[in-house]
Order: structure tokens, then C-alpha cells, then sequence
């Protein structure tokens, strides 16, 4: 099976499995013999992003704990949780098991109760539904030195800490040491969520100076279960709080965001789908005179110096087409380059997310690679 872009589409693929194999059943398919089995995990994903900006392949996630469900061919999945010792050597073993259908891994659960023993698929689905945006957005973690699980020593931010998941149904045979046939599943792991990396703005005609205040992400899923299962965070501009929640979607200014090669970023994991965040930025500065921003502040004759406004990035644009959706193990940057995003007068407004205000920026999207973004207003 291909890499797996969000944890759903595994668990409808397994259903889907277990259809098929229902029918091969009742064709006269013989039962699976006893085997050994082994699952073994990466030592780290294919690519990586931090809040420092890093080349693809350099970054190890950090494992909390680890879950691998094994599914026979009725839709059942049952639970195996991995010891310290198995995730530092990133291998579980199985003696003398009927071979699984398929095998499904989940690192990092987070707040997400996960059902044990044998269940239905369908209550490992509702289960993973729950997880919230909350969980994959997690303060850095700094350990002094290894962990028994063989977290090495270091700072590991929110991105290396989000739920992780892979599957696999291609096993390999492979030499036993007891003189039992030995499988082994290599399971590849992938992100549940999609990561935005936020850059600086600029200013452009009609400003004479601009300086961000905070960045904000609104307008996000608060659980993986899609827009017909899940909360929507959505302030609008008359409901837009005197102090923004939850604290992870938002950042005070830090003038270690410049846009410029080895920059720092604004950073946020959210949900994908159909719900595309928006990203704001509380602004001061200068508009120079004879300009006036989007509430008319400003002067014929003078510059005039403001403070508390918003610019409100409503959308994104790759390769110019508009963005209906997100995908997860994707990144998505903005403002990264050149500079930052060069912002003009009415583009500034005196609050959040102002109606019949919507300001489009372009954006690449990358598999966990770094990727330029060109502004578009």
C-alpha cells in the first residue's frame, strides 16, 4: 500500500481489505499457518520540518509511545503496545502468531484513548477521530540525556512530537532463528496533520514602516475527524477574543523571523481537509502621507503612525490556482523569502478577520521538503 497521507484513509483501506478477503474466504482460501512476526519502525521520517528550518532527512521524531494493531481478514484489529525497550530498538516481535492481513502502527496518541485488546475496526476509527489539533501542537520537550525509549538527548518542538502513523501489508520472509518461518512488516510512518511555517511581512507603497505584533491561526479543525465530525475554531470579527486561545495558535513578535536564508518561523500543525486556516497578523507602523489603510487611518499631509491593526490571510495560492483543501504530511509556507510578504495600505484593517476583506497569498506545497513562497494581494 502507498504511503498513507492521513490515519482515516489507512483504516478504510483495512475495511475495504477485510471486505475482499471475506470473499477469498468463502472462494475456499485456506487459514493462515502460525509465524513469527516482526514490525519495525524508521529511525526517522523521509523529511522533516522544524521551527529552525532544517534539510530534508535530518530530523528524528520523538517517540512517546508507540501502538501496533494487527488485522485479520473479518475487520477485527487487535492491540499491541511497544515496552521502552521495543521502541528504542524500533522493532516489536511476535512468537508463533497467525499471519496478520495487514499491520497498522500508531506512534504519539496523545490524548487519544486507544481501544485494546480485540476490536472492531470501526471502534479503532472512532477512536483516532478524537485526537485534537491540541495534541499536535505540543510545547518543545528538552532531554537532558537518552531516554529508555532511545530519545536522544536534545529539544524536540511540536512538529517532532505529532501523532505518526503508517501501515503495511507486504511482509518480507526472513531468516529465523528458532526454526520457525519468520515475516517482518517494515512500516513506514507519516504525519495525521499538515504543518503551516509562517514567515514575516513587509512594507510596501503607502507604508513608511511596519512591524509585526503577534501571528495568529484561526479558522481550524479542533479534532481528525473531518468538518462533519469535528469543531471548527472560526472568530469572526465580532467574536474575536480580547485574549486569543488556545495559546499554541498564536506568537508574540520574535525578531528571529526575517525571511532570510537560516530564519526562524512562525509554526502551526493543523488538521487537513477542507477547512484552510487563515493566518493574522497583528501589526504597528507608519502609513505614509496622502495614504490611508483600510479604516482610514491616515493624512493628506503627514505620516501617520498606528498601532493594533490586523492584516488577514484568508487564502493561499499555488501556482496560482486557489486552495480548496489541505493534505496531511504536507508543508505549507508563506512569507519566507524576499523579505517577507509586501503589504500595502488597504490591506490593513482595524480587526481581525473583517468581512468583505480577504487577502490571497501565494504559497508552494511541499512533502516535508522547504519550499518558496510569492505573495499575491
Amino acid at each position: 500500500m502507498k504511503k498513507m497521507h492521513k490515519i482515516l484513509c489507512v483504516l478504510t483501506a483495512l475495511v475495504l481489505l477485510a471486505a475482499c478477503d471475506k470473499d477469498a474466504e468463502q472462494g475456499g482460501m485456506p487459514a493462515a499457518g502460525k509465524t513469527n512476526f516482526e514490525v519495525s519502525l524508521p529511525a526517522a521520517l523521509e523529511t522533516y520540518a522544524v521551527e529552525d528550518p532544517q534539510a530534508a532527512n535530518a530530523i528524528t521524531p520523538f517517540y512517546d509511545n508507540v501502538t501496533v494493531y494487527l488485522a485479520d481478514a473479518g475487520g477485527n484489529v487487535t492491540h499491541y503496545a511497544w515496552t521502552d525497550a521495543e521502541i528504542k530498538a524500533k522493532q516489536k516481535r511476535f512468537e508463533q502468531v497467525t499471519e496478520p492481513a495487514q499491520v497498522l502502527v500508531i506512534v504519539n496518541s496523545g490524548s487519544v484513548v486507544l481501544p485494546t485488546g480485540t476490536v472492531p475496526l470501526s471502534e479503532l476509527t472512532a477512536a483516532m477521530m478524537r485526537s485534537s489539533v491540541a495534541d499536535q501542537n505540543q510545547a518543545a520537550k528538552t532531554l537532558a540525556n537518552e531516554d529508555a525509549k532511545g530519545n536522544a538527548a536534545g529539544t524536540y518542538n511540536s512538529v517532532q512530537q505529532v501523532m505518526l502513523a503508517g501501515d503495511q501489508s507486504v511482509f518480507t520472509t526472513e531468516t529465523a532463528d528458532d526454526g520457525h518461518t519468520l515475516k517482518k512488516a517494515s512500516v513506514e510512518l507519516s504525519s495525521i496533520v499538515s504543518r503551516f511555517e509562517i514567515g514575516t511581512v513587509k512594507k510596501g507603497t503607502g507604508l513608511d514602516a511596519l512591524t509585526i505584533e503577534a501571528v495568529y491561526v484561526n479558522n481550524f479543525l479542533n479534532f481528525n475527524g473531518g468538518i462533519y465530525n469535528s469543531t471548527v475554531q472560526n472568530y469572526d470579527e465580532s467574536t474575536w477574543p480580547a485574549t486569543f486561545t488556545p495559546a499554541w495558535a498564536t506568537d508574540g513578535y520574535n525578531a528571529a523571523v526575517t525571511s532570510a536564508a537560516g530564519t526562524k518561523v512562525y509554526a502551526y500543525q493543523v488538521f487537513s481537509g477542507s477547512v484552510v486556516p487563515h493566518i493574522i497578523y497583528k501589526v504597528s507602523g507608519t502609513v505614509s502621507a496622502g495614504y490611508k489603510l483600510a479604516d482610514g487611518t491616515g493624512d493628506a499631509d503627514n505620516p501617520t503612525s498606528f498601532t493594533g491593526k490586523y492584516i488577514t490571510v484568508k487564502g493561499f495560492r499555488e501556482n496560482g490556482t486557489l486552495l480548496s483543501s489541505t493534505m496531511s504530511h504536507k508543508i505549507y509556507k508563506m512569507g519566507l523569502e524576499n523579505g517577507g510578504i509586501e503589504i500595502t495600505p488597504d490591506k490593513i484593517t482595524d480587526k481581525p478577520e473583517k468581512d468583505k476583506m480577504d487577502l490571497i497569498v501565494g504559497i508552494t506545497i511541499a512533502d516535508w521538503t522547504t519550499a518558496n513562497v510569492t505573495p499575491e494581494i
